[in-house]
C-alpha cells in the first residue's frame, strides 16, 4: 500500500469517527419531550403510514434486536471464515484486516448518520397512537425517535457490506448466492417486524433501509477503489 492510499484510508476513518462522535453529541443533547399521558391521534399521520401503523408488541421488538445481531455476526463471519479457509495466512491476514477496516468504516458512517437524523427529526413512534405504548420507550424518552428506523438501517448496512464483499472481492465464491439470499430475507423480515412491533412506520423502515444500504455500499466501494487489487 502506498503512502497516498494509506492517507486516503486514514482520512476516511477520521471523518467517519467525527460523524460518529457528532451523532453521540446530538443524541445526548437533543430536546427531550415529556409525554403528557394522552394518546396521540393517528389522524395526524399521513394516510400511507397510518394504514400500516400497529400497537406495541414486545416479542417482535426483541426479535428485531436478535435479527440485527445476526446480520452483524454474519458480516464479521464472512471475514473470519475466509481467513481461516485460506492457505496463505500472511496474505489472508492482510485481506482480513482491510475487510474488517472496511466493515468498521461502513458502520461508522451508516450508524453515525442515521443516529444524527433520528435525533434531529424527533418523530413520534406508532405505538404512541395506541392504547398500550411501550413503557420502556416512554421511560427512556425514546418514543419520539421513529425516523429513520435504526434496525432497518443496521441490517441493510450489514447486507450492503456482505454484498460488496462478495461482489468486489469474492465474486467467484460458491457461497455468494445462498448467503446473500438468506441475509436479504432476514433484512426484509426485520423491516416487517419493526412495523408490526409498533416501533416504526412504513416510511421509517424504507428510509432507514435505503440509508443503511446506500451509505454502506458506497463506503465499501470507495475503500476498495482506493486499494484496488493491492490487498
Amino acid at each position: 500500500m502506498t503512502k497516498k492510499q494509506f492517507l486516503a484510508l486514514a482520512g476516511i476513518f477520521i471523518l467517519g469517527a467525527a460523524i460518529m462522535c457528532a451523532s453521540v453529541f446530538v443524541k445526548k443533547n437533543r430536546k427531550q419531550i415529556e409525554w403528557n399521558g394522552k394518546q396521540y391521534q393517528i389522524e395526524n399521520v399521513n394516510a400511507l403510514d397510518a394504514k400500516f401503523a400497529h400497537s406495541y408488541n414486545r416479542i417482535l421488538d426483541k426479535t428485531g434486536d436478535a435479527f440485527v445481531a445476526f446480520m452483524w455476526a454474519t458480516a464479521c463471519s464472512v471475514i473470519i471464515i475466509s481467513f481461516f479457509a485460506a492457505k496463505d495466512k500472511k496474505t489472508a491476514f492482510k485481506k482480513a484486516f482491510f475487510e474488517a477496516y472496511t466493515l468498521g468504516i461502513c458502520g461508522l458512517y451508516s450508524v453515525g448518520i442515521y443516529q444524527i437524523l433520528k435525533s434531529l427529526a424527533g418523530r413520534i413512534r406508532p405505538y404512541m397512537y395506541f392504547a398500550n405504548p411501550s413503557e420502556k420507550g416512554i421511560a427512556k424518552g425514546d418514543f419520539n425517535c421513529s425516523w429513520p428506523s435504526g434496525h432497518s438501517s443496521n441490517v441493510f448496512f450489514a447486507f450492503a457490506f456482505i454484498l460488496a464483499w462478495f461482489t468486489l472481492r469474492h465474486a467467484e465464491s460458491k457461497f455468494k448466492k445462498p448467503v446473500l439470499t438468506v441475509t436479504f430475507l432476514v433484512c426484509i423480515t426485520t423491516l416487517v417486524m419493526r412495523m408490526l412491533s409498533g416501533n416504526h412506520f412504513l416510511t421509517d423502515v424504507l428510509s432507514g433501509a435505503a440509508l443503511g444500504f446506500g451509505i454502506s455500499y458506497a463506503m465499501a466501494y470507495l475503500c476498495n477503489s482506493i486499494v484496488r487489487e493491492e490487498i
